[in-house]
């Protein structure tokens, strides 16, 4: 990439880093910066990247809050937070990515990530 400003690396870092702010933020701020950001390849390919894991995170730990109701969850809880811990690392190095300037693709999601335009 090529002359990316400050401020598409902040956007980009912020559609990582999200989780931080809480509640539905990590869905909401990647998800906003994706619908409003479309015309700038670097940002709009960022923020997809970090709202497909986020919804992917938020879908597994639905499903989970679901089986536990079923007690089969409750084993699923530390797969789980491994996954949680995965995402946290990931994104942390995606931000990283983002403030250097460099595209970043979050490992397991991409065939998710493709159907999303």
């Amino acid at each position: 990439m090529d002359n990316i400003t400050g401020e598409q690396k902040l956007l980009a870092l912020i559609a990582h880093l999200s989780y931080f702010f809480g509640g539905l933020g990590f869905i909401l701020a990647p998800l906003l910066i994706f619908l409003f950001k479309r015309d700038d390849p670097f940002v709009f390919e960022h923020a997809r990247q970090a709202l497909v894991a986020h919804l992917a995170l938020l879908a597994a730990g639905v499903v989970v809050g679901l089986l536990c109701f079923l007690l089969i969850g409750f084993l699923l809880i530390p797969v789980l937070a491994v996954l949680a811990l995965v995402l946290v690392v990931t994104s942390l190095i995606a931000g990283v990515k983002a403030l250097n300037g460099e595209p970043y693709r979050y490992p397991l999601i991409q065939s998710l990530v493709a159907k999303i335009q």
